[in-house]
């Protein structure tokens, strides 16, 4: 039997229609809060020029196969991305939940029943004797149907929520982002920072044969009444220091290692083998142009901007409880009723309705709600404010501890130069008889020291480096999805 509506049903299904057209827009204007935040038009410590390095895969300038190689394999197999993964997944199914909001929720539903009954009213002769059972009839019935419920978005709060949770979805990429940025940067620092420590080993090792050395000629000179005791107690005590330092820095190799095997998901067990000679070069310093653009790249900032609009939207949802809300509900469906004795009922139909709330009194419960909303946004806002500034603040030290770093690494090399050139005159006046063998292993063991503070100059230019390259924020492909 096909299904028909009624005049006054035709009249409340366009009224509800009419309704839900009206553009989903909240009354209350609201409106995003400035930031106070005065970014600078440029970066004070860093180099002017006109175009910025690229710097999605940096590493790669540091021309080290074996670097690209761990980093490529930590970004693939590293525990903390496969998280950031899953939570861009769980980020984008929230949205999906509440976007279905926006649209009615149609389900089919379906019953029956049976049983009996007993008339309390006399049964007419004449039916009784027609069906003898109808004192205690037998009844079964059953109902089919589609049923509908819509509550149209008439004041726009359920698209704010799903506007809401569209941004923190894009914040959980950009936390993915970030994560890479951030295991990138860690591996190649645990990389230099290893490649530093085994060349202070080899240069400890190279002091500590060069103290024995100068004992042993220490000790046959307090052989033949040259030296005293003291002396000989002095080297032995430089010595004693230097061995002991050997194995905090394997120790501090061994940490690296594993660290390294670790941001790659394996077990410390399979570290990289670091035996190989060190190849890479630390590259200049990346440039940049403007703050601006640094913030608008760096995935924090980002991310901290897609909460700060994400609170936004929910204010303006929460706002919106304070409005009428608008339902309608559908059932259309076909059933059938049967008695025995009687003839059945059976037919087919639909039912309509429209429903309306106004919250009325709610002990200030829907205000209040307003009013955190409300604080949550100027939190967030001032989250913002405070990533901006650390992003800035980071990039100023960066640029200014790799200008320290190179500095200091020019004065090192020239006092290294100097004493390499002094050890070679030391050994020609030795071998001249101007000069003593005591002479010639104190200027090699200056020699060593001022190498080894050489090495530990390199690797704080180097970590300085790797610390610029993340806080421009590079390390991932802005142009790739997620």
């Amino acid at each position: 039997m096909p299904m028909s509506f009624s005049a006054p049903s035709a009249r409340l299904l366009l009224t509800t229609l009419l309704c839900s057209g009206v553009v989903a827009c909240s009354p209350f204007k609201t409106e995003m809060p400035a930031s106070q935040v005065a970014v600078p038009t440029q970066f004070t410590a860093a180099p002017v020029s006109t175009q910025a390095t690229d710097l999605t895969a940096w590493w790669t300038a540091w021309q080290d196969p074996l670097l690209n190689q761990l980093v490529q394999q930590a970004l693939a197999a590293n525990p903390d991305i496969r998280v950031a993964q899953a939570r861009v997944q769980e980020s984008r199914a929230y949205t999906q939940m509440a976007k279905s909001a926006l649209y009615p929720t149609i389900g089919a539903t379906a019953g029956m029943m049976g049983g009996g009954m007993d008339w309390r009213h006399p049964v007419p002769p004449l039916m009784k004797m027609a069906a003898p059972n109808i004192q205690d009839p037998a009844t079964d019935g059953h109902l089919a149907g589609i049923a509908m419920a819509w509550e149209p978005d008439i004041w726009g709060g359920n698209l704010a929520r799903k506007r809401g949770a569209k941004q923190m979805a894009l914040a959980s990429e950009e936390m993915l982002h970030g994560t890479h940025m951030a295991i990138a940067a860690d591996v190649a620092a645990n990389y230099v920072t290893a490649r530093g420590l085994q060349q202070r080993i080899v240069l400890l090792d190279q002091s500590v044969s060069t103290l024995q050395s100068l004992l042993r000629y220490a000790t046959a000179r307090f052989d033949a009444g040259q030296t005293t005791q003291a002396d000989l107690e002095t080297i032995r005590g430089q010595i004693a220091q230097a061995q002991a330092q050997r194995p905090m820095l394997v120790s501090s190799l061994d940490a690296c290692r594993h660290r390294l095997a670790v941001l790659s998901g394996q077990p410390p067990e399979q570290a990289p083998d670091l035996s190989t000679p060190a190849q890479y070069r630390v590259p200049a310093p990346p440039a940049t142009t403007l703050p601006s653009t640094v913030l608008e790249r760096r995935p924090d900032v980002r991310l901290e901007k897609h909460v700060l609009e994400a609170n936004l939207q929910r204010l303006i949802s929460t706002k919106t409880d304070l409005l009428p809300r608008f339902g309608l509900e559908f059932f259309g469906g076909d059933g059938r009723l049967r008695f025995d004795g009687i003839p059945g009922v059976s037919g087919s139909g639909g039912l309509m309705a429209v429903n309306a709330y106004l919250p009325i009194f709610t002990a200030g419960r829907i205000q209040a709600k307003i009013r955190a909303s409300n604080a949550q946004l100027h939190q967030a806002l001032a989250t913002y404010d405070q990533t901006v500034l650390t992003a800035l603040a980071e990039v100023e030290d960066a640029y200014e501890s790799r200008s320290s770093a190179d500095q200091n690494i020019t004065s090192l090399t020239a006092e290294v130069s100097a004493l390499t050139q002094a050890a070679s005159q030391a050994r020609g006046l030795y071998e001249g008889g101007q000069f003593t063998m005591q002479d010639v292993l104190t200027t090699r063991i200056k020699k060593i020291a001022a190498q080894d503070d050489l090495v530990s100059a390199q690797t704080r230019q180097a970590l300085s480096t790797i610390q610029l390259a993340r806080a421009l924020g590079g390390g991932w492909n802005s142009q790739s999805p997620s």
